[in-house]
């Protein structure tokens, strides 16, 4: 379990720093958005402005804004700054490709989530996430019933017709859906199978972490094992197959943390510094209720992220 936060390691997740000026009424303003971005943000390329906007991180009082959107006191103005030229911000987020696409019929799909792109689009810009890409790809809008962590790979389920949105969305509620993941860990996990039902809750020192709490959270259950143990300079790591039965925000992630064992890669609880986060959505089961047949899918060989087979070369 976490007991401190590396806050400079937290920030540098991100690929966006946020500003936040609240103006009270009466307060000097530019009459429009852009202007008073320009205004309060001078470092920021004058000529990149309409391509942040065009980006979608900007808001007003939590409404997206135009480059021309009035600004009207008292009022609460949000930027997200993305780094660097517009021209690179393609090569800050992963690429989606038609071999991502793993199994799929006129009505659901199962695809894999590279790991560094968000699953739907995050606050801080609209274009660059696997929805999107997704319906570029299909043509036509979709629905994901679930998510994966922006540093979360492997497979996740897309509806592709509305009679199948609703049937997934109650599967999801109804806990019908089996996923089971895999992790790298650190030191060696010798507890065999261990059922975790701790619950959890929003961790007050960062608004982005969760935290195992005795009583007041929401119910929270993982069911781990340990598939191998290896070393590697002279350090113990284990392979994990892990079942969240329950799905809570950061669960797998806070369960293994809390006992002793953080996910490697894991900028959020103390997991060892690598390129990625080691854990991986490997295999889907879900009844297909026009098919009448339960589909089981596994993350194919060529998706596999290398850090898998970490023990292999060890």
């Amino acid at each position: 379990m976490i007991t401190t936060i590396d806050y400079d390691r937290i920030r540098k997740t991100f690929i966006s720093v946020r500003w936040v000026f609240d103006m009270s009424s009466g307060d000097p303003v530019a009459p429009t958005c852009v202007e008073e971005l320009t205004r309060r943000l001078p470092h920021i390329d004058v000529g990149t402005w309409c391509a942040r906007f065009d980006l979608g991180g900007i808001y007003i009082d939590g409404v997206r804004a135009s480059l021309h959107t009035p600004v009207v006191t008292p009022c609460r103005l949000e930027c997200f700054e993305i780094a660097g030229d517009p021209c690179d911000w393609d090569a800050l987020y992963p690429k989606f490709s038609s071999d991502m696409v793993v199994w799929r019929d006129e009505d659901v799909a199962v695809v894999c989530k590279p790991s560094g792109l968000p699953t739907t689009p995050p606050r801080d810009q609209k274009r660059f996430c696997l929805e999107t890409y997704l319906q570029q790809h299909f043509g036509q809008r979709v629905h994901l019933p679930s998510r994966l962590d922006t540093g979360v790979s492997g497979l996740l389920l897309c509806s592709l017709s509305s009679r199948m949105n609703s049937s997934l969305q109650r599967a999801f509620e109804r806990r019908l859906i089996d996923k089971r993941y895999v992790a790298e860990v650190s030191g060696v996990f010798a507890q065999g199978i261990c059922d975790v039902r701790t619950p959890l809750a929003r961790d007050p020192r960062h608004p982005f972490l969760r935290r195992v709490v005795e009583s007041g959270g929401e119910d929270a259950h993982t069911r781990i094992h340990c598939m191998q143990t290896y070393q590697r300079n002279g350090r113990s790591y284990s392979l994990v197959g892990v079942e969240p039965l329950t799905g809570r925000t950061h669960q797998i992630r806070v369960h293994l943390a809390s006992l002793g064992h953080p996910i490697v890669g894991d900028p959020y609880y103390d997991g060892e510094e690598a390129p990625e986060l080691r854990l991986v959505s490997q295999s889907l089961g879900f009844h297909h209720p026009f098919r009448q047949r339960r589909v089981v899918v596994e993350l194919p060989l060529a998706l596999t992220p290398p850090w898998l087979h970490a023990g292999e070369s060890a």
